[in-house]
């Protein structure tokens, strides 16, 4: 049943925000950031459908030379844990929430930074528990480029997507830029290709929901910059 989303101004309230959804609208405001997991695997079934639901996505001039890796392996896990726990040091940082939040910043603003590195500390220290983190790369050929991302980012967003509607929650983190050749070589990724990601999944311990925006009319115009919208 839709909400109607497309008619209303304000956030929209979603009846089933801890579970499975085949609602459009509420799959579109409800795939947040989620870093919490339960331990339940993802079955073997789930995972295929989310990597034919990738192949779904736009691809440029239909070249189609996206590749999709999902790492279950415990061992491969606890390694890319290493570059998670590497990546993610800077936000851990005392320096974070000031640096995020800004000098001059309200409670309300410096609470929710602090939300914000309260849950990527325990993605840190709990990487290797995730049930599955998807990795989609991009054949490149060493010639990546500014729009690169095109062809590989919405085939990823149709995963994150395709698993919130199936109850599953997932972040998406660039954590193998830290060393990326050792990341490559971890998981037998060739030169040719790419990760433009590392995406930690798993059936959420909280739950979903919209997440703090900015109202859409602040960033939003009508045919020229700061033009508002009607």
């Amino acid at each position: 049943m839709s909400n109607g989303a497309g008619a209303g101004n304000g956030p929209l309230a979603f009846a089933n925000p801890r579970g499975p959804s085949d609602d459009v609208w509420e799959v579109l405001y409800t795939t947040r950031a989620i870093r919490r997991f339960k331990p339940d695997p993802i079955p073997d079934a789930i995972v295929r459908r989310l990597a034919d639901v990738a192949i779904r996505a736009p691809s440029g001039s239909n070249q189609q030379t996206w590749r999709f890796l999902f790492v279950r392996d415990a061992a491969v896990k606890r390694q890319l844990a290493a570059f998670a726990e590497e990546a993610l040091a800077p936000v851990l940082a005392p320096a974070y929430v000031t640096t995020v939040a800004g000098p001059n910043a309200s409670a309300e603003k410096v609470a929710a930074v602090e939300r914000i590195q309260r849950s990527v500390a325990h993605l840190a220290r709990h990487f290797a528990e995730a049930p599955l983190v998807f990795v989609p790369c991009l054949i490149t050929n060493g010639r990546a480029t500014a729009t690169s991302g095109s062809s590989i980012y919405p085939a990823m967003w149709n995963v994150q997507l395709a698993a919130r509607a199936l109850g599953i929650g997932s972040v998406l983190t660039t954590v193998h830029r830290v060393r990326t050749a050792e990341f490559k070589a971890l998981l037998g990724i060739p030169d040719e290709a790419e990760p433009f990601a590392v995406v930690p999944m798993g059936y959420p311990q909280g739950r979903f929901g919209t997440g703090p925006r900015e109202p859409a009319e602040r960033v939003s115009y009508l045919d020229h910059w700061g033009s508002p919208l009607p």
